[in-house]
């Protein structure tokens, strides 16, 4: 059995793996990543030579490159039920955004989301001399980890995954017999993430100092996840004022409220959902910005999306707060207005008067998390994925110096890895 790490090496972005046997070939993801708006895809593979594609969850970063594969062939693509809904929703809008860059078109996606099969959590299946189980991931809804048998060898690719219990999801359960390997994702490889429900209460304390003073919060929040959480958490604390949903965000929470089997309360969430006003026009974007309350609203960077409007009309004012709930990449907006609190409005750079504050509502594992993980697998060969290059080096002498592991690899773009 061979790894070959296609993307994500000392990179967050672009995951992809190939995984060989004399038999089998498999891809699990393949994702993209951007430069200057410009898509960048992991190392290309044969289409015609692919026996599965495998997908982990819908987010970009893992699926937008899939679409390529159906150019000249139709592999099966296997993921979650929810994960290929998801998935068909992102890649719509990365082509019509996009669409110039891209070397696929909506025809592939067709034939790419007519190639799916939909797999339960929890479930066997054979893929050759392959046996494959799909394990929940904590990440985002139908999010999956793959343990895979074969050539007498134990794997388990983990993708994005998050171990904690948060409003929506179950937390990842690691529970392994000793495995050969574990390709491990690393975002937040050297970050220790605060209690949870201590960040619920910050947050929810935050913005009700906001609305009672007459402030408007606005909410900066990935489409897929992110947005649906911060509902949540909000609804379940009995937040005052309004809270208003918009753009894709909404689309995304369609698709969840039509998969009640994916979550860890459903009733929580459909209550959340009901209580929420659904922004569906300009007319009501401006009322939304003439009232105290909340609105959420994508991009979680501010990198696009109707959350730019909200911004531009409640940032010059000091009363009002944008609370940032998604990981910020370095030079993307919502990065510099958290670190110099400024904010491009038509052109022009200029400081915001508005509160700003980040709250970490990661649905990826930290430091203390991962450690763990890889203690309870009792991996013999550690392959570390999906993180800067440099945190992850840090992390690698972490799990040396306490033993955990000793056969640790930081791969490079291309490198084959036998196990």
């Amino acid at each position: 059995m061979k790894v070959t790490v296609l993307g994500a090496a000392g990179e967050i972005g672009r995951s992809a793996i190939q995984l060989t046997t004399s038999i089998s070939n498999i891809l699990m993801d393949y994702g993209i990543s951007f430069s200057k708006n410009e898509p960048k895809f992991p190392i290309p593979v044969s289409s015609k030579e692919l026996d599965a594609i495998l997908l982990t969850h819908a987010h970009l970063d893992h699926s937008g490159g899939i679409p390529i594969f159906y150019v000249s062939a139709k592999p099966r693509l296997i993921a979650t039920k929810i994960t290929i809904e998801i998935s068909e929703l992102l890649i719509k809008d990365l082509i019509k955004l996009s669409s110039y860059y891209l070397p696929y078109e909506s025809l592939e996606l067709i034939n790419m989301i007519k190639s799916a099969k939909p797999i339960s959590i929890n479930a066997n299946f054979k893929l050759k001399d392959l046996s494959v189980q799909l394990l929940n991931a904590g990440h985002i809804p139908g999010s999956s980890m793959f343990f895979i048998e074969g050539d007498g060898k134990k794997l388990l690719y983990t993708g994005d995954f998050n171990t904690i219990n948060t409003k929506m999801l179950h937390g990842a359960q690691i529970n392994f017999p000793s495995l050969d390997a574990i390709i491990i994702e690393g975002t937040y490889a050297t970050i220790e993430h605060e209690d949870r429900t201590k960040i619920e209460h910050d947050f929810i304390s935050s913005v009700n100092e906001v609305v009672s003073n007459g402030g408007i919060v606005v909410i900066p929040a990935f489409s897929v996840g992110r947005a649906q959480e911060v509902l949540c958490v909000l609804h379940q604390y009995n937040v005052r004022g309004k809270i208003y949903i918009d753009g894709m965000a909404k689309d995304a929470s369609n698709i969840f409220l039509d998969n009640p089997d994916f979550f860890r309360d459903y009733s929580l969430l459909l209550e959340a959902h009901k209580r929420a006003i659904w922004v569906n026009s300009w007319s009501e974007r401006k009322k939304a910005c003439k009232e105290p309350g909340i609105i959420i609203a994508p991009a979680g960077m501010l990198k696009g999306g109707n959350v730019r409007f909200y911004v531009k009309k409640t940032a010059r004012n000091e009363k009002n707060a944008i609370f940032l709930v998604s990981y910020q990449v370095e030079d993307t907006p919502g990065a510099m207005l958290m670190k110099n609190g400024t904010y491009n409005f038509r052109g022009k750079t200029e400081k915001v008067n508005a509160k700003v504050k980040w709250f970490d509502f990661s649905s990826h594992c930290g430091n203390k998390e991962l450690l763990h993980t890889i203690r309870m697998t009792g991996a013999k060969k550690v392959i570390l994925v999906h993180g800067d290059k440099n945190k992850l080096e840090k992390f690698k002498k972490v799990l040396q110096d306490e033993k955990i592991a000793e056969d640790i690899i930081i791969p490079d773009a291309g490198e084959e890895i036998s196990l």
